[in-house]
């Protein structure tokens, strides 16, 4: 019945079927540096696109941060419209808003030129309405009304919020869903405690159902008077050395929603890649012991192994524990890749700073080191383009030229913000 309701475009009102969508938000598409990583990004998104076409989804939301950069290499491009492409050969609705990482205020997107393509449909409908803003809804041929709003750099989409009329959208009858890119304040937990985020008071009540993304950790959040209000974290394994190590522990995926006078969540497991995090001190060992203690002592095959090395030596130095010699130790053992983070390890003549994880220190340092009228949340993102890897084939000027341009971009969208404001 869904399959024939869509082959014959038919629009179906609330008392018909269940309405049966994918929700999925974060893929970071291009983040990933390393070959083997590479094909499990691309294998997770196929997987989402499979998902759909098998399940006979209604549409599909996506929201936000489909690609980790507002331009990405045409490799990555060409690879989302072949995917997207398939959706829309299915008579698959694929609604997204844009997010921190693909989203410009000054510049094109790729994202936009999906859009123009007819391969993705921006949920974000933003009218303005004296000094309030209002959202227009798509209503989708199910009779699911989509409400979307961007997620920005820095948090900046607060400045929407603030001027939402929120009581219109909640005085809007029907199956609603809303569309986020934003962390909310009384739900930030554990490592994302301190990220820039809103009041749940900022979204409107009386939605069945709220879309969220920017969060790259999986929750379902049942509250009175919203719905529920769902996160499903990154597709696949995020950015970044705590994304991977969330993701060797619980996974990535998306949920798909079924939604009828109530609705029920099915969350799909990725897991394209095996990822193995070896997590060891370096506490009262000699660099000598802590290289042995380092080895491999199992078969690592078709895995990716990341070594997390933390703790103060008690003699020799951190110089002696040899990347590449770990790198070819347990690439013998059978492992794909190896990712060496080293970054909270320290030798008996440095002093050790007790901040917790890598992304933690770089917090502590930025607030001490970053003042105004430059924001911290400027600077983290300087140094996430600045320390991408050189992809596979491109040239040094290429690589240069690339994460020069990214640097600019984001410098440039930083000051004329920052211009807009004074004005």
């Amino acid at each position: 019945m869904r399959l024939l309701g869509r082959l014959l475009a038919v629009p179906r009102t609330s008392c018909m079927e269940e309405a049966l969508f994918a929700h999925a938000a974060d893929a970071h598409l291009g983040s990933q540096d390393r070959i083997f990583m590479k094909e499990g990004e691309r294998t997770a998104f196929k997987e989402l696109i499979d998902t759909c076409i098998r399940e006979h989804a209604d549409f599909l939301l996506f929201s936000g941060d489909l690609f980790d950069s507002n331009v990405p290499s045409m490799n990555v491009a060409s690879f989302a419209a072949q995917e997207l492409k398939r959706l829309q050969e299915h008579s698959i609705p694929a609604y997204e808003i844009h997010g921190s990482h693909d989203n410009s205020p000054t510049h094109s997107s790729m994202i936009e030129v999906l859009e123009n393509a007819g391969l993705l449909v921006n949920a974000s409908r933003i009218v303005q309405n004296g000094d309030l803003i209002t959202l227009e809804p798509i209503v989708d041929r199910t009779g699911v009304k989509i409400y979307g709003m961007p997620g920005l750099r820095e948090g900046r989409e607060k400045e929407f919020y603030e001027i939402l009329d929120r009581e219109k959208l909640e005085n809007e009858q029907g199956r609603k869903v809303f569309m986020f890119h934003s962390a909310i304040s009384e739900l930030r937990t554990g490592r994302f405690a301190k990220i820039e985020a809103i009041p749940l008071s900022y979204l409107p009540r009386n939605f069945s159902y709220y879309a969220g993304g920017h969060v790259h950790a999986r929750s379902i959040n049942d509250l009175p008077g919203f719905g529920k209000l769902v996160y499903p974290g990154p597709l696949f394994a995020g950015w970044g050395i705590e994304d991977i190590t969330d993701y060797s522990r619980n996974g990535g995926g998306f949920f798909l929603v079924h939604m009828s006078d109530d609705v029920k969540l099915d969350f799909v497991k990725e897991e394209p890649v095996k990822v193995v995090v070896i997590d060891k001190s370096a506490d009262g060992l000699s660099s000598q012991e802590y290289s042995k203690e380092l080895e491999p002592s199992e078969d690592y095959s078709g895995t990716m192994v990341v070594l997390k090395l933390h703790g103060k030596l008690k003699s020799g130095r951190v110089a002696d524990i040899s990347s590449e010699y770990l790198r070819a130790a347990y690439a013998k053992a059978g492992a794909k890749d190896v990712m060496v983070s080293r970054g909270e390890l320290s030798g008996p003549e440095q002093k050790i700073v007790r901040v917790g994880t890598v992304s933690q220190l770089e917090e502590t340092l930025m607030a001490e080191n970053v003042k105004p009228p430059y924001k911290p949340e400027l600077a983290r993102t300087l140094l996430e383009v600045l320390s991408r890897e050189k992809l596979e084939g491109e040239t040094d000027s290429d690589y240069e030229e690339r994460l020069v341009g990214e640097a600019e971009r984001i410098i440039e969208d930083f000051l004329s913000e920052k211009k807009g404001k004074k004005k």
